[in-house]
Order: structure tokens, then C-alpha cells, then sequence
């Protein structure tokens, strides 16, 4: 049975990342605005019209409904989505490297911006959708930090060590001095996640695995009645990809099976405390 809150979240969230405001939906499904505004609040679903918004937004009712995959196109309005979820979850364990965004320093934030602003890639994000990134990245970093749900984080270290190399950075023809500077912000992030793996905030476990991931980098987020599956091709950390990708959310009790017999795999043979710490140190000299 769907709950009318989630649907309407959902119904925002597709609106939002096309963009569009209720009086043109509205018309578009030929709907009142009134009753567009109903639904989005979780009030009222009735299929005929969710089954209209599906198709306008591109996506089916099922996934509206949240009783299947749900498919995102848009980096940031994943990110806004991701972060909606965060709010509610229980449990997060993310596999995926070098960084995982919610355990970064501020400072990444920053290097962060630089490196999305002044990127010459002709698909580099506009000024305004930096900002909009930026926003709803330190609002899920906050609220993580608040809220401290249990996290659990498995890095894959051929990852970390491409970011040792390389600093976060896109631009082809970045200078010297920049990938310099990029490099030196990518040692301070990795001897901020040593110190994280000494000494853990309250809830959080690292771990690097020494093997290359199969897939690309996931998360299984764990609810009070429910869990769900988030694989996503869009990155904050080296190499960015913030325009190309489908990112997927799923309830699929299958999906999820595999993939946390995956995170159990990865887990058993994973390096923790002081061998990540040694393994993390033999990195960073390595590229010194």
C-alpha cells in the first residue's frame, strides 16, 4: 500500500528537477493547480492522474508509487532526493571511494566549489546549479551530522590512490599550480579519514577493501520498515560526474539480497583500524 506522503514527495521531487511550476503541470495533466498541490502534499492519489504524471515526467507509476525502481536523470535533483531519504534513514552503508561525501571536511566543500566553477568542460555545471548543489550538500551534511544514523563506509583503495594522484579536479588544462593544490587538499582529506578510523564519531565504520568494486559505488539505506537500494553513476570525488548517468533507487528485495551479500563479501576480507590506517599512510607516501 503506498503512503500518500511518500507519493507526494516523490511527486515533488520530479517536479522540481525538471524544473517546472504547478500552474504548467497542472496544465499539462489537465488538472486544477489546487488539486496538483493536494497531491503533492499527500492528501489525495488517485491512478488516473498519477498514471498522467508519470508519463509527463517521464518515469511510471509504479516507481511514483514507490512499488518499484525509481530512475533519476539529474544529478543534483538525485542529490536533493538522496537527501529527503537521509532524513528518515536508520542505517546507511555506502560502498564506494575514495570519499564518501558525508564524512568529508568543509574544506572539501570548498575545493569542492573551485573545481565545479571554474571547470572549462563545456558540460560543466552553470553558476546557478553550483549553487544549487552547493545547498543541498550542506544541508544532507548537517543533517547527517545531527542526526548520526549508523554509517558504515567501504572504500575501495585503488580509488584512494587515483585521488592521492590527481587532487579532485576536471579540467584538462588545469595549471600546475592548481593540480598542485588540488593534490595537496586530497593528502589532508585522507589524513582526516585516518583520523576518523581512530577515532570514530559515535555510530561510523570505515573500512578500505582491497579490491576493485564490480559495480559501481552503492548504498543500501535501512529504514524502521523498509530498505532501499540507491546505485548512482554520479560522483563528488575523483573523477566527478555530475551530468551523465541514470541513478537508481529500488525496494527490490532481490537487489538488495545481492547486494548485501556483496557488502558482506567486501566487509569480510576489508582492512579496519590501525591496517586501514598503515594501508591509507603506504598510500599517501607512495605518491609523496
Amino acid at each position: 500500500m503506498a503512503k500518500l506522503d511518500e507519493v507526494g514527495q516523490r511527486l515533488r521531487h520530479h517536479r522540481a528537477a525538471l524544473g517546472q511550476p504547478v500552474d504548467a503541470v497542472a496544465r499539462a495533466v489537465k488538472v486544477s493547480r489546487a488539486l496538483l498541490y493536494r497531491y503533492e502534499a499527500g492528501e489525495i492519489v488517485k491512478l488516473d492522474i498519477v498514471d498522467r504524471l508519470a508519463r509527463y515526467y517521464g518515469t511510471t507509476t509504479p516507481a511514483l508509487l514507490g512499488l518499484g525502481q525509481e530512475y533519476i536523470t539529474s544529478a543534483i535533483a538525485f542529490f536533493e532526493r538522496l537527501e529527503k531519504l537521509e532524513q528518515d534513514a536508520d542505517h546507511i552503508t555506502t560502498v564506494f571511494g575514495p570519499l564518501a561525501y558525508a564524512l568529508t571536511t568543509d574544506a572539501y566543500d570548498e575545493a569542492l566549489a573551485r573545481t565545479l566553477g571554474t571547470d572549462r568542460d563545456r558540460d560543466a555545471l552553470t553558476a546557478s546549479e553550483v549553487a544549487r548543489l552547493r545547498r543541498v550538500l550542506a544541508r544532507r551534511k548537517t543533517l547527517l551530522r545531527e542526526r548520526r544514523p549508523g554509517f558504515v563506509n567501504i572504500i575501495p583503495a585503488a580509488e584512494i590512490r587515483t585521488y592521492l594522484a590527481a587532487g579532485l579536479t576536471n579540467a584538462s588544462d588545469a595549471t600546475a599550480a592548481e593540480r598542485a593544490a588540488q593534490r595537496r587538499q586530497a593528502v589532508r582529506e585522507m589524513e582526516h579519514l585516518i583520523g576518523m578510523i581512530a577515532k570514530p564519531p559515535m555510530g561510523v565504520q570505515i573500512a578500505l577493501t582491497p579490491r576493485s568494486l564490480p559495480t559501481a559505488g552503492f548504498q543500501v539505506l535501512r529504514f524502521k520498515h523498509q530498505r532501499l537500494l540507491i546505485v548512482s553513476p554520479f560522483r563528488l570525488g575523483e573523477p566527478i560526474n555530475l551530468r551523465y548517468g541514470v541513478a537508481m533507487i529500488s525496494s527490490d528485495e532481490q537487489a538488495l539480497r545481492l547486494h548485501e551479500s556483496l557488502i558482506a563479501r567486501l566487509w569480510e576480507n576489508a582492512l579496519s583500524g590501525n591496517r586501514a590506517i598503515e594501508e591509507i599512510q603506504s598510500l599517501i607516501k607512495a605518491r609523496a
